[in-house]
């Protein structure tokens, strides 16, 4: 199941962040490789501590899986490597979002342990792209009620 290129932007704060609607994978890679906002970052861990009491202290704590503190503070434009790590986490919540159709509940499967996965969280897994690719055949194969 492929994510529309339009969600996952919106994801990570639509033409009012990225500087540009996107309509296209294409687009959205042109925005990777020329250097994702930072403030896209931001909106996409937004998204996922939305309801939390704690979401400082968690928005610190996702931020610095994805970037080192030092690069945080230093850049505003993420390098390629943290602008894909950030765009494959925000595909696979849009992808979830799309499968459950309740953002509390794809926030739920990105953030807590999953059996599938050998009791890590997705959004851990997703860090590296093999792992990516794993969490999407978890949501694949839940979809599509296929075992383990």
């Amino acid at each position: 199941m492929n994510v529309p290129a339009e969600k996952i932007a919106e994801v990570l704060g639509g033409r009012h962040v990225l500087g540009r609607s996107v309509h296209s994978m294409r687009e959205l890679d042109v925005i990777v490789r020329e250097g994702m906002p930072k403030s896209a970052l931001d909106k996409f861990i937004a998204f996922l501590t939305a309801s939390n009491q704690n979401r400082g202290t968690e928005t610190v704590q996702l931020r610095n899986k994805i970037v080192s503190r030092a690069t945080y503070q230093r850049v505003d434009r993420l390098n390629v490597q943290v602008g894909e790590t950030t765009e494959r986490l925000a595909r696979l919540y849009a992808l979830a979002l799309s499968v459950f159709e309740d953002r509390n509940a794809a926030k739920r499967f990105l953030m807590n342990p999953h059996p599938e996965l050998d009791g890590r969280a997705p959004f851990d897994v997703a860090l590296t792209e093999i792992g990516g690719r794993e969490v999407e055949e978890v949501i694949e194969r839940g979809l599509h009620g296929l075992p383990a």
